[in-house]
């Protein structure tokens, strides 16, 4: 961290308080919040959803909506008080001194524009005295600095041709292109598995070493806080609850929220592989039930073909999956690991019958099905249900929470209605009040979302639930919760589960047998026991090791 003690921030935030107003009513989404960055400093600011953390990065970028309301407090950068500045002041610094990094890399980028031509574009907005020539140079130093391999080939793709981890690079090589001096991240690396994330983190901090830049990190992944944060902002609702360095936050928090927060983050047991013994093959055993798999996926294949002119889509076909083979145990958890784009999704979304295959068998109970053929002729609809990673898309905003479980009740197949729980024990079994039953999905929270899902899911009644990265999309005490919640449910209802996930501690939690994917095969799998603990993988100890060492042991 480069910073003098005497050195006046580069950013300082004094007792800012903001409200939304709307016509129920005004509320306090910020109340007293203050905080200071230095150059040269990584500052995280962290706490559950509904803490105001995007909201104060979203003041300090100048992109707050007319409903929000300053009531009191400053915001000054170099000096200058951000609130007090006109729209021509604020394009002068927004995009070339301040500049964001958001969650979503694809909402970030046009589909339509190459990503040199975004690029170029970019840096002629932000400096009008660029010639093309330079601009395009300045382009390609830029995809070099983030890493994006092979860039002078690459710099005339589309976005939909890179890796979410490339797609994300690419957006941090937009952020520089002002030669900004603080990057405001919203939490950019939540949808990113592992390796992918400790690249990008790793990434920001050479930026951070190299150039001087300053950045505000808004997350809620404990992780990557201890990876690369010097100091540390914990709010919620609204407030600051504690800051301090981040060595200081993480070994010694002085406030029980924080405390709290630390002790949900899932923890990952490890031993050296240099311990292992040479007990593998029977260590490898998906169970030791002695009745037969509820699922059984047997060599399936799948490729996605291009869109467009045949002649197009015969150059881009893409093998998503090669001959992968999975069993689920009855009444099990079995966890699919790997990083994006290495087919877990699709093999999820294949049993699901919400994606077809080209090759392989899939039976269910002794059932085959023919997974060549879609949705529900293929049969498979109703037997599997998914749960998805984000709640707020996976349910009709038009329908409330009753109609919404109402439906999955009269659509179910696997039990006559009357052997069914009712819509009002679930709820109350899944922690949510009767009340919201009345609600739409905009009125609740990410936590009660999800729960609605997992519940619409169960009324189905179904024999297996695909969960493809449930708990992603939450902080990290509504994961902990979530997580405990669907291992309950697994017993109480007598269901099996595909648990899909880029979180190793929460898939060693929850799994009790783990395949790991890799480039649409099955690169590695086993009990749970083995696959952490004793597995020579190379690619299996490279997903372990990107883990963050704090919370690891």
């Amino acid at each position: 961290m480069k910073q003098d003690s005497i050195q006046r921030p580069l950013l300082e935030v004094s007792n800012l308080t903001l409200k939304h107003r709307a016509t129920s009513g005004a509320t306090t989404i910020l109340r007293d919040v203050s905080m200071k960055l230095h150059r040269g400093e990584i500052l995280g600011l962290i706490g559950e959803s509904g803490a105001g953390k995007s909201t104060l990065g979203n003041a300090i970028l100048g992109l707050l909506t007319p409903e929000f309301e300053r009531t009191a407090g400053t915001i000054l950068f170099n000096g200058q008080a951000l609130e007090s500045m006109d729209e021509r002041q604020w394009d002068a610094i927004r995009g070339r001194r301040i500049s964001a990094v958001f969650q979503d890399h694809t909402a970030s980028l046009d589909p339509l524009m190459t990503i040199g031509a975004q690029l170029e574009e970019t840096i002629r907005a932000t400096d009008g005295n660029v010639s093309a020539h330079q601009a395009r140079a300045r382009a390609f130093d830029l995809l070099v600095r983030v890493g994006i391999p092979n860039p002078h080939e690459r710099y005339a793709s589309f976005p939909h041709q890179f890796s979410g981890g490339q797609r994300q690079r690419v957006v941090i090589a937009i952020a520089l292109a002002g030669t900004p001096q603080i990057i405001v991240a919203d939490e950019p690396t939540s949808a990113l598995d592992a390796t992918v994330q400790k690249q990008i983190l790793r990434l920001l901090r050479e930026l951070v070493d190299e150039t001087g830049v300053s950045v505000i990190l808004v997350t809620h992944d404990m992780g990557v806080v201890a990876e690369i944060t010097d100091k540390v902002v914990v709010m919620k609702r609204g407030e600051v609850v504690e800051a301090d360095t981040t060595s200081t936050i993480l070994d010694d928090p002085r406030k029980g929220y924080t405390r709290r927060l630390l002790a949900a983050v899932p923890r990952l047991r490890v031993r050296s592989c240099e311990q292992s013994d040479n007990r593998s093959s029977t260590d490898r055993e998906m169970g030791s039930d002695a009745e037969a798999p509820i699922l059984i996926v047997q060599g399936v294949t799948k490729t996605f073909s291009g869109q467009g002119f045949p002649w197009f889509r015969k150059h881009t076909r893409k093998l998503a999956l090669r001959n992968v083979s999975v069993r689920l145990a009855r009444g099990a958890i079995t966890g699919i690991v790997g990083e994006s784009g290495s087919g877990k999704s699709t093999v999820g979304r294949i049993i699901a019958g919400l994606e077809t295959a080209g090759e392989g068998t899939l039976d269910i109970d002794g059932t085959s099905y023919d997974i060549s053929l879609p949705g529900q002729r293929s049969g498979l609809l109703g037997r599997v249900q998914m749960i998805f990673q984000d709640p707020a898309v996976s349910l009709n905003p038009r329908m409330s929470v009753a109609e919404t479980l109402q439906e999955s009740v009269r659509f179910g197949s696997r039990r006559p209605l009357g052997a069914r729980p009712d819509v009002a024990t679930m709820m109350e079994r899944l922690g949510l009040a009767q009340s919201l039953l009345a609600r739409y999905p905009h009125q609740l929270s990410g936590g009660q979302k999800q729960r609605v899902c997992i519940a619409r899911a169960l009324l189905a009644g179904p024999q297996i639930i695909v969960a493809d990265e449930p708990t992603s999309a939450l902080d990290v005490s509504v994961q902990a919760e979530i997580a405990k919640l669907l291992k309950e449910m697994v017993t109480e209802q007598a269901v099996s589960m595909l648990f899909i996930s880029h979180d190793l501690a929460l898939v060693q939690e929850l799994c009790s047998s783990v395949y790991i994917f890799k480039e649409g095969v099955v690169e590695d799998a086993g009990s749970s026991e083995f696959i952490f603990s004793r597995s020579r993988n190379s690619y299996t100890r490279s997903l372990i090791d990107a883990r963050p060492r704090r919370f690891t042991y």
